[in-house]
């Protein structure tokens, strides 16, 4: 007893080839520079820029190696004014659990700072204030810091050494143009726009990594892979 077999249509084939492929791209996630989360008073929006050339280009003076730069945009949507600063926002990248806060322009170009050098033992955060820290990575990355309000909390002892590094003139140029195009501290109604330079040890990949606002409007995390 013979048995046929149909061949499937053309069509039938396209569907098959084309159905997994587009199942595929639906699952995948989107990993963008830009940004945005939002809530029912404050939008705000994040660039985020990790090659080291391209910093300097958009900041017109070179900061240096281990840092980011993130462009921030917050839209208050509220008539009475949102106060809006560097201090509402800090940088967590998901796979080491660093978590730092921007620099403020004296720290990162000013005259005078501390070297700071994570030594042997269990990292700890490195802070300004009670819970704010500024970043020590895992790697015992050295940062220029001024020669104020620093502390160290968390850590195993022998972990973290300061010493004055009297020979550090700081970077005229650099303060400037950080100062002009820094993210400023004010109370607004209006959109505010501006730049927050975050320190980063180490190699990380854009998909790791997220911006948090957690200002006088609430807490919003800000994604890059989606």
């Amino acid at each position: 007893m013979l048995i046929s077999v149909a061949r499937p249509s053309g069509l039938v084939l396209v569907l098959l080839t084309v159905a997994p492929a587009l199942l595929f791209a639906r699952n995948k996630k989107v990993v963008t520079p830009t940004t945005s989360a939002a809530n029912d008073s404050v939008e705000v929006t994040a660039t985020l820029t990790m090659n080291e050339d391209e910093i300097t280009q958009k900041l017109g003076a070179d900061p240096g190696k281990g840092v980011v730069l993130v462009e921030v945009r917050v839209s208050p949507k509220t008539e009475k004014g949102l106060r809006i600063g560097p201090d509402d926002f800090f940088l967590l990248c998901h796979d080491d659990g660093q978590r730092s806060q921007p620099f403020e322009p004296d720290q990162l170009a000013g005259k005078g700072g501390l070297v700071l050098s994570q030594g042997p033992g269990t990292p700890g955060k490195l802070s300004r204030a009670p819970g704010a820290p500024i970043g020590v990575g895992p790697t015992g990355q050295m940062q220029r810091l001024p020669s104020h309000g620093i502390g160290n909390s968390g850590g195993t002892p022998g972990g973290l050494k300061t010493e004055a590094n009297t020979k550090d003139q700081g970077n005229s140029t650099l303060l400037q143009v950080l100062k002009a195009k820094q993210l400023p501290d004010t109370t607004s109604t209006d959109e505010v726009t501006g730049y927050l330079v975050f320190p980063l040890d180490g190699k990380h990949k854009l998909k790791h990594m997220a911006v948090l606002y957690r200002g006088p409007a609430g807490h919003l995390d800000l994604e890059f892979q989606h």
